[in-house]
């Protein structure tokens, strides 16, 4: 078992082998928080006349940003009000976007295979943001849907069953 970057005082876990798939979840359930903080504005909370699509997580600048699963990058760049973002396509086809980043990961490119906890980049303050912290926005079938419970695995039902499954095989 290796830890993993905390969230709101939380350690996460994972044993080395496990199978984290879960045809509920909103996509491959992640190993890693992408970045030690705390939420500070939820998914869908009102902003400006719109609905937050995402989970902003505050963490200080220059904070490592770590992939939550893996997958493939599809996007690199500047985009919007997200400033400098990542999006990466997972397995099912669902979109994990990382935005206000102050630099991508060195040699990061569009098309790189990204596997869960690698660096993707530097936090920063680009874009649209109330102050430093991490947007992660889950998009599946091009909506955003609610990143927070993918983030902490609440939607990963099947990791919590093999995690507190016994060594032993059944007979």
């Amino acid at each position: 078992m290796r830890s993993l970057p905390t969230l709101g005082g939380a350690t996460l876990a994972l044993a080395a082998g496990m199978s984290l798939g879960h045809p509920a979840a909103a996509a491959p359930c992640p190993t890693v928080m992408p970045v030690a903080g705390e939420k500070s504005s939820p998914f869908g909370a009102a902003r400006g006349g719109r609905g937050h699509g995402g989970t902003d997580i505050r963490a200080p600048i220059g904070s490592v940003v770590l992939a939550a699963a893996g997958g493939v990058v599809t996007f690199l760049g500047r985009f919007h009000d997200y400033g400098l973002m990542v999006e990466i396509m997972h397995s099912d086809g669902s979109r994990a976007r990382y935005a206000h980043l102050a630099r991508f990961a060195p040699g990061l490119s569009a098309g790189d295979a990204i596997r869960a906890g690698q660096d993707i980049g530097i936090l920063g303050r680009t874009g649209r943001t109330t102050g430093p912290n991490l947007h992660v926005e889950l998009r599946r079938e091009g909506r955003p849907v609610d990143p927070w419970p993918w983030l902490t695995r609440a939607a990963c039902t099947e990791y919590q069953e093999v995690a507190e499954a016994p060594d032993t095989p059944s007979r």
